[in-house]
């Protein structure tokens, strides 16, 4: 019997326009794909850390994957333990767990015949809703976005705070609210952004405007818990919980309502699972979310989500900010993103890949 093999593949992604947060700004995405093939099948993983948000660098988890493709090839069966060996290993390299987690994943469920959502729980659902994300600055934009938003069929948009004063971004939600009417959810995020009396007495003012959640109102788990305990519009973790530790942390303050899993940023389809778990455990809400990732991130976001028996919106459709993508990304159709019936993740990467 031969080896597995590992093919690891860089990929330099432009963005359409600049993406501002409370982190920064971001005009490109660069990442990693991983391939683990049995001489049949391939699945893939992909790797892409955020610079400012990540706490692994594209050029480290290109090291880290050079290591696990060497190991990996001295293994002839994906269901070697040997490579749960190689995973626990990677357990400070999270965005290096996720790719090679993720195509192990895929690969696994490609040499069953069936969806990655399917292995993860057989009760998957066939599509997900999805949330439109909107980073306008000028409140003339916010509503020309939230305006289309709507006519593609979404039911729940997010909106992008914190890079402004307050007095903007409160201005900035009322638009989106008047624009969308009271039936379509409104989220925002404030990525960390804001101070905890700033963050208070913001969401204090938007309080009237039907706001479903913040996310990262300030940075750091005590922090958001501090806002949440003096807060009416429920707070939610993402960032500042690095791992499924950092999520039990959250949910333990009994005042973070909503945790957003990014399946990349944990560490894998399985540890994002794990997440979710425990939100259920808590009686909190879980929303999965890619972080601007290619189409193999993408989709591995999506296949978690349709396993997660949540019916939320989740911050999946992400997709239509890159000029450039590493392979057919998941469409989404009236607000919501299919799996489609193919193995595994459904689609692979185009074979000439951006760099």
């Amino acid at each position: 019997m031969t080896g597995l093999s590992a093919d690891v593949r860089p990929f330099r992604l432009p963005l359409r326009r600049v993406l501002s947060t409370g982190r920064g700004h971001t005009r490109h995405r660069s990442g990693l794909l991983l391939g683990i093939s049995d001489g049949t099948h391939t699945g893939w993983g992909e790797a892409t850390p955020m610079l400012g948000w990540s706490p692994a660098s594209v050029d480290s988890t290109a090291a880290s994957l050079a290591a696990v493709s060497a190991a990996v090839s001295l293994v002839d069966d994906p269901s070697d333990p040997r490579l749960d060996h190689l995973l626990d290993d990677l357990e400070r390299a999270p965005h290096a767990r996720a790719a090679m987690a993720g195509a192990l994943a895929d690969l696994t469920a490609r040499r069953q015949g069936v969806t990655l959502a399917a292995v993860l729980n057989l009760s998957a659902a066939p599509a997900v809703p999805v949330n439109a994300m909107v980073s306008a600055e000028q409140p003339e934009m916010v509503e020309s976005l939230c305006a289309d938003a709507v006519a593609m069929g979404h039911r729940c948009i997010k909106i992008k705070v914190g890079v402004l004063d307050v007095a903007s971004d409160i201005a900035r939600v009322e638009v989106a609210r008047a624009t969308v009417g009271p039936g379509v959810e409104l989220r925002i995020d404030a990525n960390g952004a804001w101070a905890v009396d700033t963050a208070i007495e913001a969401l204090r003012q938007m309080a009237e405007l039907g706001v479903s959640y913040c996310e990262e109102p300030s940075d750091g788990i005590d922090a958001i818990a501090a806002v949440g305990s003096h807060s009416d519009i429920p707070v939610a973790v993402d960032e500042s919980a690095r791992d499924v530790d950092d999520i039990a942390k959250a949910l333990g303050t009994g005042s973070i309502d909503v945790v957003v899993v990014k399946p990349q940023a944990l560490g894998g389809p399985d540890l994002a699972m794990r997440a979710i778990g425990l939100a259920r455990e808590f009686g909190a809400s879980a929303v999965v979310t890619s972080m601007v990732d290619g189409a193999i991130g993408v989709a591995h976001a999506l296949h978690v989500a349709a396993a997660s028996g949540i019916d939320m919106a989740h911050g999946l459709a992400t997709s239509s900010l890159l000029e450039a993508d590493i392979g057919p990304a998941p469409r989404v159709e009236a607000g919501m993103m299919a799996l489609g019936s193919a193995a595994g993740l459904g689609i692979d990467p185009f074979e000439v890949l951006p760099s």
